[in-house]
């Protein structure tokens, strides 16, 4: 098995679509960096929309994390699975006696690792690209807290940020690798996890027009089964001095990952799927 994810990694890393993937971090980081100066310019330094070096990786990601990422994690999966299938060159990894399930799950442990390490690559770059826009004041404000922190619980905040935008990757991630199984071209894959992410954009929005009616619970907890919608309020709101809907939006997360990652395993039950 080891064997197998090592030879997908290195069939992956052998196409130029992953390293311009990587190259275009920081293009990211540096418009990311341009918007929100100029953002500052209307905003106060004590207000939590205010960027400083401290919180910039959390600035840049919430700029990014519900469109970009999701294309990076788009295109890794149709990489990973239809391309291959289309070309015909998952044939070659069979006919090693490798079966079905060992063959999805080193493309899917892979994905995992390609999405960890691009996270990791834009933490470590954003206090790079931060350094030269940004100052570095001594203290921060944090969303959902009462006075400034200190740069180190600004650091920390960061932390549990990226872990939790991870997290909700990963769940995209599951989810969107089950819908490339099950489509046996790139442009259907493409096309259904465009339509999922539309959707999951859509209908939160739709739903506000409705908060009044159902009432303010029952329309967070809804809002919350986007994790698009996770990814853009729900983060900050699991991070709050009084934090709220951590177990719901933890559940969500979890559902998504559980539900389609055990689609994925019946349709690797079919023994002629790669065929």
């Amino acid at each position: 098995m080891k064997a197998l994810v090592r030879s997908e990694w290195e069939r992956l890393w052998r196409r130029k679509s992953v390293w311009l993937l990587f190259g275009l971090i920081p293009v990211m980081l540096i418009g990311a960096a341009s918007f929100l100066t100029r953002e500052n310019e209307k905003l106060s330094s004590i207000s939590p929309q205010y960027t400083v070096l401290w919180n910039f990786p959390v600035m840049a990601l919430s700029e990014m994390l519900f469109t970009a990422f999701q294309g990076v994690i788009l295109v890794v999966v149709t990489l990973l699975v239809t391309q291959e299938y289309q070309e015909r060159s998952i044939r070659l990894i069979l006919m090693r006696s490798f079966s079905n399930l060992e063959i999805i799950l080193a493309k899917y442990f892979t994905a995992f690792a390609v999405i960890t390490l691009f996270f990791a690559a834009y933490f470590v770059g954003s206090y790079g690209v931060g350094t030269f826009f940004f100052s570095s004041p001594k203290e921060l404000a944090l969303f959902y807290h009462d006075g400034m922190a200190s740069p180190y619980a600004g650091f920390l905040y960061s932390l549990k940020f990226y872990t939790l935008a991870w997290l909700t990757s990963i769940a995209v991630l599951s989810t969107l690798f089950s819908f490339a199984c099950l489509s046996r071209t790139t442009t259907g894959a493409m096309g259904t996890g465009i339509s999922f992410l539309f959707l999951s954009f859509a209908y939160p929005y739709l739903l506000s027009f409705f908060d009044k009616v159902i009432g303010n619970e029952l329309f967070l907890k809804l809002f919350f089964t986007s994790i698009p919608m996770i990814q853009w309020q729900g983060i900050t709101y699991m991070l709050a001095e009084n934090s709220s809907m951590v177990m719901w939006n933890m559940g969500v997360l979890a559902s998504y990952i559980v539900f389609f990652s055990c689609a994925t395993l019946l349709v690797m039950k079919k023994n002629d799927f790669f065929y």
